[in-house]
C-alpha cells in the first residue's frame, strides 16, 4: 500500500476530523455498469439515496476501472481487494483454465454446493487474494463483513475470503450460499426467502414514475431500435392471432412479464430486483447488529440488476433513467434507516461501479459517435479461415480459441518446433480484416510494450504471465460484439473504464476532486480512513478524502 503523490493539493482536499465521530460501519454500494453520467445527468431529479450522496461526498470526477477487460468479475475483484485482475488471476467472467483444460466460470467451485436452495455453489476458491473484509478482520477479529448482491461473483469478490456471510441470488427464487461460507444460512435469511413472493409479481407492470415530458427532456424516446423487447404486451390479446406475435418488436413501456415467464428467473431485469436486495441488507443490519459497537462492521452490496437493465436498454434509455430514479428512492429510504439503526455520523459509504458500458451503437450517432456491431458471420468465417489455414500449414489442435482470445498447446508448439509468432502471424492476418476489430496483440506485445497510454496500462494490468491468453483482439472504439439489440462493455475504452466514485458521510463538504483515481485506490483508501495498517501489497493508493 502506497499514498498518491502530490501532497501539495493534500490542503485542498483535506478536511479536519477532529470532531469526526468514530467510524462504526462501511458500506460499499457497487453498481453494475453505472457510468458518472448516471450521476450527474439526472442530478437535479434526484430527491433521495442519490442526492443525500452528492450533496455529502468527495466525489473524483476521473476514476477508472484500470484494466483491459472491464466485466463484472474483474471490476468487482478490483474493488474488493485492491488489486488488478490479471495479476491476480481473475481474467474475465469466465476463462479458460490452462491447468485443467476448459472454460471456467471466475467464480467456480466444484468442491462446494448451494447453501439455502437450488443454484449453484460459488466462491472465491480459486484464489487467495485476500479482500478488504480480511484485511479488517486482521486488524479487529471482532468486525463483521457481510456481502450480498445479484450475481454471484459480484458478491464472492466484495466479500474476500473469509466474510461471516455471502449471499447471492439464484435466478430462480431466494438468496444462497455456499459451503465453502456456511453449512446453513440463518433462520432470519430462510424466512426472508421464503416471504419473498415472487409470484405476487406475475402481473406487476413496471411504467415511468415521472410525466412523459421529463423522459423526453433527460433521456431519448421511449421506442427506439436496438433496445431488447423484453416485454410483449400483447401476449394476453387473444384478438391477435399467435403467429403474428412472434415478430412484433414494440420496446417501450408498460414492462412486466410474458405468459410463461417465471418473474424468479428474469426478476433481475426489473427495478423490483433492488427493493428485495435492500430489504436483505436492512435485515442483515438488523440481525448481524452491524454498527452498533466500537467494532467496525463492514456490508457489501453489489446492485445487479442495473446491468440487465443497461444491457437490455442503453444507458441513454427511458427504462434506464426510470430505473436509475426508482433507485434514488430506494437507496433514500436505506439512508434514513440507517440513520435511525446506527446513526449517519458513524458511516462511510462508498459507491462506486464495476464497469461503464457503451450507448447502443444505434444512438452513437445522435452524440456524434461511431461505431456498430461487430458481424457474426464475418468473425465466423475469419476463425475458420484461420483454424484451416493453422491446421494445413502446422497441425491441427495447437490452440484452443475462447470467445476472441487465443490459448496456445505451447507443449505441443515445442514438440513441432513450430515458433509461436508464425501461427500468430495468420490470427493477425484475418481478424483485422473484419469490420469492427482494431488491433490483434499477443500477450508478450502487452507485457514488453514501453508506451504508457492509457490503453496500453490497462491491458497490461489485465495480464497474468502464465494463465492469460497469448492472442488478445481489441474492438474498435464504439463496435461490441452483441449482436441485433441491447448493448454491452468489456473494452479498455473510457466509456467501459470511466466509473462513479464517491466517498459520503454526514456531514461531508461537497466536493469534485479531479485527480485520477482507480477503483483498486479503494481498498487501501478504506483502511488509510480506519487507520489500519497492512503487510499486503496492494496496487491501489490512498485517497486523500477525510
Amino acid at each position: 500500500m502506497k499514498r498518491k503523490l502530490g501532497l501539495l493539493f493534500l490542503s485542498l482536499i483535506l478536511i479536519s476530523c477532529d470532531n469526526q465521530k468514530p467510524t462504526k460501519l462501511i458500506i460499499l454500494l457497487v453498481g453494475d455498469q453505472m457510468t458518472p453520467d448516471h450521476l450527474d445527468r439526472f442530478e437535479n431529479l434526484y430527491t433521495g439515496g442519490f442526492k443525500w450522496f452528492l450533496d455529502n461526498s468527495a466525489i473524483f470526477d476521473s476514476a477508472y476501472q484500470q484494466h483491459g477487460y472491464t466485466v463484472t468479475g474483474t471490476g468487482h475483484y478490483a474493488i474488493g481487494t485492491g488489486v488488478y485482475p490479471g495479476p491476480g488471476g481473475v481474467l474475465g467472467n469466465d476463462y479458460f483454465d490452462r491447468k485443467i483444460g476448459k472454460v471456467v466460470n471466475c467464480v467456480e467451485d466444484p468442491k462446494a454446493k448451494p447453501v439455502g436452495g437450488r443454484g449453484t455453489a460459488r466462491s472465491i476458491s480459486r484464489y487467495q487474494t485476500n479482500g478488504i473484509g480480511d484485511m479488517l478482520k486482521e486488524a479487529d477479529p471482532n468486525s463483521k463483513v457481510y456481502s450480498i448482491g445479484g450475481k454471484d461473483r459480484s458478491a464472492i469478490f466484495l466479500a474476500g475470503q473469509n466474510p461471516d456471510l455471502v449471499l447471492y441470488y439464484n435466478n430462480i427464487d431466494r438468496f444462497i450460499s455456499s459451503t465453502f461460507y456456511t453449512d446453513s444460512l440463518p433462520d432470519w435469511v430462510n424466512q426472508y426467502n421464503d416471504n419473498l413472493n415472487l409470484k405476487t409479481y406475475r402481473d406487476s407492470v413496471w411504467d415511468k414514475i415521472l410525466p412523459d415530458s421529463f423522459y423526453l427532456q433527460y433521456s431519448r424516446e421511449d421506442y427506439f431500435d436496438g433496445e431488447v423487447d423484453f416485454y410483449h404486451d400483447d401476449e394476453h390479446d387473444l384478438s391477435i392471432d399467435k403467429s403474428k406475435k412472434k415478430n412484433r418488436y414494440n420496446p417501450v413501456f408498460p414492462i412486466s412479464f410474458d405468459e410463461g415467464v417465471s418473474p424468479g428467473k428474469e426478476f433481475l431485469d426489473t427495478p423490483w430486483f433492488d427493493e428485495k436486495l435492500f430489504g436483505l441488507s436492512k435485515l442483515i443490519i438488523e440481525k448481524a447488529e452491524l454498527g452498533l459497537d466500537d467494532h467496525t462492521d463492514l456490508l457489501c452490496i453489489g446492485i445487479s440488476a442495473m446491468d440487465y437493465i443497461m444491457h437490455n436498454y442503453g444507458p441513454y434509455s427511458q427504462e434506464g433513467m426510470d430505473y436509475f430514479l426508482r433507485l434514488d428512492r430506494v437507496l433514500g429510504r436505506f439512508i434514513d434507516f440507517l440513520d435511525q439503526r446506527v446513526g449517519l455520523e458513524h458511516i462511510e459509504f462508498i459507491l462506486t461501479s464495476d464497469h461503464g458500458g457503451l450507448p447502443l451503437p444505434e444512438y452513437l450517432p445522435s452524440l456524434g459517435l461511431e461505431g456498430g456491431r461487430v458481424n457474426r458471420e464475418h468473425l465466423k468465417e475469419a476463425y475458420e479461415w484461420i483454424n484451416d489455414e493453422i491446421s494445413e500449414v502446422y497441425g491441427k489442435n495447437l490452440f484452443f480459441r475462447h470467445g476472441v482470445k487465443y490459448y496456445f498447446n505451447h507443449e505441443r508448439l515445442r514438440k513441432n518446433n513450430i515458433s509461436i509468432d508464425d501461427p500468430i502471424k495468420i490470427i493477425k492476418n484475418y481478424l483485422p480484416k473484419v469490420e469492427g476489430i482494431s488491433s490483434v496483440f499477443t500477450k508478450d506485445e502487452i507485457i514488453k510494450s514501453e508506451k504508457t497510454d492509457a490503453i496500453t496500462i490497462r491491458l497490461k494490468n489485465m495480464i497474468h504471465p502464465d494463465k492469460s491468453a497469448d492472442v488478445f483482439v481489441i474492438a474498435a472504439e464504439g463496435y461490441l460484439y452483441r449482436s441485433s439489440y441491447g448493448t454491452s462493455h468489456g473494452t479498455p475504452y473510457d466509456y467501459d473504464a470511466h466509473v462513479p466514485l464517491l466517498f459520503a458521510r454526514e456531514g461531508r463538504k461537497k466536493r469534485h476532486i479531479g485527480l485520477h483515481a482507480e477503483t483498486v485506490d479503494i481498498a487501501p483508501t478504506i483502511l488509510d480512513l480506519l487507520d489500519i495498517q497492512t503487510k499486503i501489497n496492494l496496487d491501489g493508493n490512498i485517497l486523500f478524502i477525510k
